[in-house]
């Protein structure tokens, strides 16, 4: 009998090291700790498996990287602890950063700022939901908005649904030899509204596209902008536009790092609501490239063009310096554009409670009313250097400034806090 349950025993023992060996547990429990504002089954919808089911290393890296992806924690760990032979509990910790934040922010360049003041919560009530109420006084424009995206660990498959509205005036200029030749100065009113990826399931591409509306209405007002530019004519537009849009691949997050790709289209259409309203399409194109080479170093590569029929002032593209860092908001402008980048990220510090990342770059681009010839134009180019200082714990505790280069240019600065 002695015998008999020794050589029980070592069997299992056999097996035990034979599952570690070809990296398969049999998960039998699951504990989540550290998640003090997260619920648990936000992060449970997260996981590639269930209590009961054996998992492999490939299926365990993937539920890792979806529970980064959520976005919300300053760090994310795991073990894998045995509690009898062949059965294992799965211990995950995921730390929520502190994303309920009084909304504070400015930056700007010598020619434009911003200053922006609100509300804003990622993880509202603990399930994920993106919820910001803001006001924005700023060069170019001035508004208040508020937005809500529920996330799909609360819907059905992967969807997702957003809704925003905003109120507030925005004012261009259009330049001709890098001087302005004329000025539109407007009240902007707009809801919108969005469905997201209702089939997409992340790791094998399945057609999935999003939806999305906007009822909105321009109106020029010259008192708005004082300026000794000529203005456009005045008018009063009324749209209902809707668009949809595809895209496939997938980027990954650990901490602030990206790794992977995604490459999108979209297509829209914006239908008049009176006579001064006509019908316009738009097309828009966009690719991401992200590489994690390690804890310090991330590589990545972008770019993102788009064309519009509609000929109305408000309704142009203004290239402005989140797009080209350097650039005057509106030095380049047309019906189409288009604008690539190329990036270095070095985290030199990562703690919990101080993050310290330095970063190089060189933005370029070019807009025209003719979309075939901004490709012939030699485009603006800007280089540029930077640092940003962040608590990872605190997301919301950061502060950047760039230093930049263009050609011609004085907004050799842009600062973000």
């Amino acid at each position: 009998m002695r015998k008999l349950f020794l050589h029980i025993l070592l069997l299992l023992v056999a097996i035990n090291i034979l599952a570690q060996e070809t990296n398969e547990w049999k998960i039998d429990s699951i504990k989540i700790t550290k998640n003090w504002r997260t619920r648990d089954h936000i992060i449970l919808r997260e996981l590639q498996f269930n209590p009961g089911e054996i998992i492999d290393k490939e299926c365990l890296d993937r539920s890792i990287s979806q529970v980064w992806n959520i976005g919300n924690f300053s760090d994310v760990d795991y073990s894998i602890d045995s509690i009898s032979p062949g059965s294992y509990l799965f211990h995950l910790t995921a730390k929520d950063a502190f994303n309920l934040v009084p909304y504070v922010t400015l930056n700007g360049n010598s020619d434009e700022k911003n200053l922006s003041l609100g509300f804003s919560d990622k993880n509202f009530l603990g399930r994920n939901i993106n919820l910001a109420i803001i006001g924005n006084v700023g060069t170019y424009s001035s508004n208040y908005s508020a937005q809500i995206n529920i996330p799909r660990q609360l819907l059905y498959k992967n969807m997702t649904l957003s809704f925003h509205i905003s109120n507030g005036s925005g004012n261009s200029f259009r330049y001709q030899n890098d001087q302005k030749a004329s000025a539109v100065a407007y009240h902007s009113r707009q809801i919108s509204g969005n469905i997201g990826n209702p089939w997409h399931t992340d790791y094998k591409y399945t057609f999935s596209p999003n939806f999305g509306w906007n009822l909105f209405q321009h109106k020029t007002d010259t008192s708005l902008l004082n300026t000794e530019v000529p203005f456009v004519d005045d008018y009063t537009i009324n749209y209902l536009a809707l668009s949809i849009g595809e895209s496939i691949g997938l980027i990954n997050r650990i901490r602030h790092q990206l790794d992977g790709y995604s490459v999108s289209g979209t297509y829209g259409i914006g239908i008049g609501l009176d006579a001064n309203s006509p019908i316009y399409h738009s097309f828009g194109f966009g690719a991401s490239y992200f590489k994690t080479l390690n804890k310090v170093v991330e590589l990545s590569a972008g770019f993102s063009t788009g064309y519009s029929t509609s000929t109305i002032p408000s309704l142009l593209h203004y290239v402005n310096s989140n797009e080209i860092k350097g650039i005057v908001n509106g030095q380049e402008s047309g019906q189409g554009h288009y604008n690539a980048r190329l990036r270095g990220s070095f985290t030199y510090l990562y703690y919990n409670w101080f993050a310290l990342e330095h970063f190089i770059y060189t933005n370029w681009g070019m807009a025209d009313d003719h979309y075939f010839e901004i490709y012939k134009l030699k485009p603006r180019i800007s280089f540029g250097t930077g640092f940003k200082f962040w608590t990872p714990t605190v997301p919301w505790l950061t502060a950047s400034i760039h230093f930049t280069y263009l050609k011609g240019n004085s907004n050799w600065f842009q600062l973000d806090i």
